[in-house]
């Protein structure tokens, strides 16, 4: 390829990224070729493959982040992508366009979650994770926290409300809005019955202990985010990491994946028997997973995406996923059932979800979904605004309700003059590569894992 027609094609994948090539000078990277992979650019370099990642969050957090990856790979993990300094030994870049890291590219491929032997060994990399994050000190760069589900659970009762009053206003329903209204009283007990669980579990003193040990949460634990080679997983995008109690983590890896399974019992302890051969779980933790278990995410995910259009699903695609999501409710509950009585846990087993025939019960279209409490976090750009975007170019309303939610204000990734002098009034020792990376612009414009083992060492009983 000539030289001229690969700066062309740079100069187009940087554009569609919407970053700037310039970065590369601070690397004094040589690229041949570029290549978009989700989020990342993949570099061809003459020293080989490097991905280049632009996030909009601040410097304080990107800090966090590059702590994490720091922490976690000098006590116990290193399979996860550690930053490569720059020629100035900065660990990142700040630019007007955002803010920039590049890693070495990871070996391996996505990993296949369909395969039960895939998903033990995605529990026993997360419970070796969490194990190798404990103590983190976060370097002085806030406290970087998601970890209230009551907080989240109520906002999602406010989200229903504000759906309510929005079908009273509708002339013509759906045959969605029907089949929400007729099982919203299944989905109002179903978040009663989980939140009155969590409020009697010993949630309160699991997060305190959390905050103790200062443990840290990948927070978006996905097959996406999970790269297999041989037997090993390396475990990548640490964007939303944040202080938590493992739970959190264990919880939406279980949302997630034993849908797949019909919520199949054995397979269920099979996952949390691998991990707790790694990392122990206690019987509080337990407790709190199964009241986690008990709130029904995944059908209130097919509900959000349906009143706030962030799917391009037409109108019976959605009420045909919300009926498969409502009968996979029936088979957690039942999960949750055994849970707690495998474990003897002080929980009301819950016995909400409606009886649905008729129907396959697995929809893989949800499995990389985020959680409830899942991505929007604060931490990204407007995703308001991009969810307007994205629905304007699909002809769709961005939104057909508001709801009054206090929300996390969005943190600017832009190095403005008010960063610069608040970080040099407080001692912020960004304030030098944020100053120095401004002007410069201006001028220029995973030890291998062992096989997991399902059978696990049996269950304990609580306060022995």
């Amino acid at each position: 390829m000539g030289k001229r027609k690969e700066e062309k094609e740079l100069l187009e994948t940087f554009d569609a990224y919407g970053g700037d090539p310039e970065v590369l000078r601070e690397w004094d990277l040589k690229v041949e070729r570029t290549r978009q992979i989700r989020g990342v650019l993949r570099l061809d370099t003459s020293n080989g493959f490097r991905m280049l990642k632009r996030i909009t969050t601040s410097v304080a957090r990107l800090r966090f982040i590059h702590g994490v990856t720091e922490h976690l790979s000098t006590h116990g993990f290193p399979y996860v992508p550690r930053f490569i300094r720059t020629k100035y030994g900065d660990p990142f870049v700040v630019h007007p366009t955002g803010l920039y890291y590049l890693t070495e590219r990871l070996p391996g491929k996505e990993a296949d979650l369909k395969k039960t032997k895939n998903i033990f060994q995605a529990a026993e990399t997360l419970a070796r994770l969490h194990k190798a994050g404990e103590g983190f000190e976060g370097g002085g760069f806030g406290q970087e926290t998601r970890e209230d589900f009551t907080v989240q659970w109520g906002k999602y009762q406010a989200k229903l409300q504000s759906y309510d009053a929005h079908l009273e206003d509708v002339r013509e329903q759906t045959v969605m809005d029907q089949l929400y209204l007729e099982h919203r009283k299944d989905l109002a007990q179903m978040i009663g019955h989980a939140s009155e669980q969590l409020s009697n579990s010993p949630y309160s003193e699991i997060l305190a202990w959390a905050r103790e040990n200062k443990t840290i949460c990948h927070g978006s634990f996905s097959r996406q985010n999970l790269l297999t080679d041989k037997e090993r997983f390396y475990v990548v995008d640490f964007d939303h990491c944040h202080y938590g109690h493992p739970v959190h983590d264990i919880g939406a890896l279980l949302t997630r994946y034993m849908p797949r399974y019909e919520w199949d019992s054995e397979i269920g302890f099979s996952i949390l028997d691998v991990y707790r051969n790694a990392r122990t779980i206690s019987a509080e933790e337990m407790t709190v997973l199964a009241a986690y278990l008990a709130f029904p995410h995944r059908t209130l995910q097919v509900v959000e995406a349906y009143f706030e259009r962030t799917r391009d699903w037409d109108v019976e695609k959605f009420a045909s996923r919300f009926r498969k999501a409502l009968k996979l409710d029936n088979a957690r509950e039942t999960f949750v059932h055994d849970l707690i009585d495998r474990y003897n846990l002080s929980l009301d087993a819950p016995s909400f979800a409606p009886q649905v025939e008729g129907i396959d019960s697995y929809d893989d279209e949800l499995d990389e979904s985020s959680s409830v409490e899942g991505r929007n976090d604060g931490w990204e750009e407007n995703e308001v605004e991009a969810d307007a975007q994205a629905a304007k170019a699909r002809k769709a309303p961005a939104s057909v309700f508001e709801v009054d939610i206090d929300e996390e204000e969005t943190e600017v990734a832009l190095a403005s003059n008010a960063e610069i002098d608040d970080a040099e009034q407080f001692g912020d020792e960004s304030a030098p590569l944020v100053r120095a990376s401004r002007q410069k612009r201006r001028k220029q414009a995973q030890d291998a894992l062992r096989k997991p083992r399902p059978q696990g060492d049996g269950p304990w009983i609580p306060n022995q």
